[in-house]
């Protein structure tokens, strides 16, 4: 690089600098005039209850909070509807949950970081324990972006909750439904509500299946571009001549409007066509699934079994904290069975997917770090992919959930530098946005004990990236760790 260009890039830096740290203060800012904003919207509905109050009837309550809200609705020019729900939302913030209010003030965490606290903590009942997930879940929600908080917040709110997920699930699957909605030009939605695993399962086998037809369509406008291009070429009389052949066969074959010409304008119109009836992922899916429902039969409630579970075919993933191995039960909700990118299932679901699966992972973790120790399988696999898959979970850029089997293993330290062991301590997951952006920009990542990554950005700004493997709030006493035992189920 000339002196003239690190001078430029020297300036560049410089100048990303002083704009990266005025949007720091800008979000921070904005942060503190979202509480003040929450803080307002929560006044504004104790007005509404001290109204209704004064009137004398309970009755008058809905009414009053209406009133209130169509007055702040048509002073913002919003639907008082949505001010009556920001109302809401912003009382049930300002009273149960006065430290997500604090660090929001303080411009620590974003309005979408305090929405996933209140949001995942809103079934705690009892306000000791809302305050002590609060303050479990706060020092996280101020190092990740809110997307990456969302299932933390979600697990460890488990903790708290009165009833067991394996109640909740219960209740909640007598609940499950399927519902229509008209849209506009000839559409409707079709919403179906039930278990996280059948849901989630649904949607990969269509992902799987369209790209499968995306694939096929893909070679089949190939094919079509191919015998376009050798028609043209039939087509040349050049190329007759030059060969040595007769130019009158091709006149000939010409005389009555059909052959090469006829065929070239053939070729053209089959590509064309074949073009403008390609779909995206997204059309495909619904349509595999409108011929998969209006076409098949129902064969998963015919049998003895009554339940579709068998159809998924998972790659079942256990943790297995050390200490349970010893008989001590499992009672932090980051040790029980989860549906990766969900959160906890029931685990008679878990044992049911494995029972099919043609093979699943029991993971071993250490009772206080949470680090993945070892993976062994029940069928073979390449271990070191599972171990590393299971440790990162999605991307391990700062603020990124692509999940870990959309991405590519890296090698932190890259081989033409030096990184020739391939080693879990030497690869980490990233997406193809970030596997390019850490290869061809300033960007830098170390990878310290334990998976932790390091990012320095262009600026000179340090970004720590732990595993979400390793998240836990609890601390256990430490254990030796014992030899493998049988799997359970």
């Amino acid at each position: 690089m000339s002196g003239g260009a690190v001078v430029h890039a020297d300036v560049a830096a410089a100048r990303l600098s002083v704009v990266t740290a005025d949007l720091v203060e800008i979000r921070r800012a904005k942060a503190e005039l979202d509480a003040r904003e929450a803080h307002a919207l929560a006044e504004a509905a104790r007005v509404a209850d001290e109204w209704a109050i004064a009137e004398g009837t309970r009755s008058e309550a809905d009414l009053a909070r209406r009133a209130v809200a169509a007055e702040l609705a048509a002073a913002l020019r919003v639907s008082d509807r949505t001010v009556q729900r920001q109302m809401a939302d912003a009382e049930r913030m300002i009273e149960a949950f006065p430290d997500t209010v604090a660090s929001l003030t303080a411009g620590k965490i974003s309005i979408a970081h305090a929405r996933v606290i209140v949001d995942a903590g809103a079934r705690i009942t009892r306000p000791e324990l809302r305050a002590e997930y609060e303050d479990s879940v706060l020092p996280y929600a101020e190092a990740e972006s809110a997307s990456r908080l969302r299932p933390v917040a979600k697990r460890r709110a488990e903790w708290f909750l009165d009833e067991t997920i394996q109640e909740r699930h219960t209740a909640a699957n007598t609940l499950r439904h399927v519902r229509v909605t008209d849209l506009d030009d000839g559409m409707a939605e079709l919403a179906v509500t039930g278990s996280a695993v059948l849901i989630h399962g649904i949607h990969n086998r269509l992902t799987q299946m369209a790209h499968e037809v995306t694939d096929a369509d893909t070679a089949t406008i190939q094919h079509a571009r191919d015998t376009l291009t050798t028609t043209r070429n039939n087509a040349d009389p050049g190329a007759g001549a030059g060969a040595g052949g007769n130019s009158s066969d091709a006149d000939d074959a010409n005389t009555d409007g059909s052959g090469c010409g006829t065929a070239v304008e053939q070729a053209e119109a089959h590509l064309e066509e074949l073009l403008r009836n390609r779909r995206t992922i997204d059309a495909i899916r619904a349509d595999l699934l409108a011929d998969m429902l209006l076409t098949a039969d129902p064969t998963a409630h015919t049998g003895t079994t009554g339940t579709g579970l068998a159809a998924i075919h998972a790659t079942v993933q256990v943790t297995v904290p050390v200490l349970s191995l010893l008989g001590t039960p499992v009672e932090d909700p980051f040790d029980a069975t989860t549906l990766t990118g969900h959160g906890p299932i029931h685990p008679d679901t878990a044992r049911t997917l494995a029972g099919h699966a043609p093979g699943w992972d029991r993971i071993l973790t250490h009772p206080i770090t949470g680090d993945v120790l070892t993976v062994d399988r029940y069928q073979p696999s390449n271990e070191m992919r599972r171990t590393l898959r299971i440790r990162d979970q999605h991307c391990r850029f700062p603020g990124c959930r692509q999940p870990a089997t959309r991405t590519d293993l890296d090698h932190t330290i890259d081989w033409q530098h030096g990184g020739t062991t391939t080693t879990t301590t030497n690869l980490a997951h990233l997406c193809r946005r970030h596997h390019t952006l850490k290869h061809h920009t300033p960007w830098t990542v170390t990878q310290k004990p334990g998976g932790t990554l390091e990012w320095t950005s262009p600026t000179g700004r340090h970004y720590t990236d732990h595993p979400t493997s390793r998240i836990h709030f609890t601390t256990d006493p430490e254990t030796d760790t014992p030899t493998h035992t049988p799997a359970p189920f």
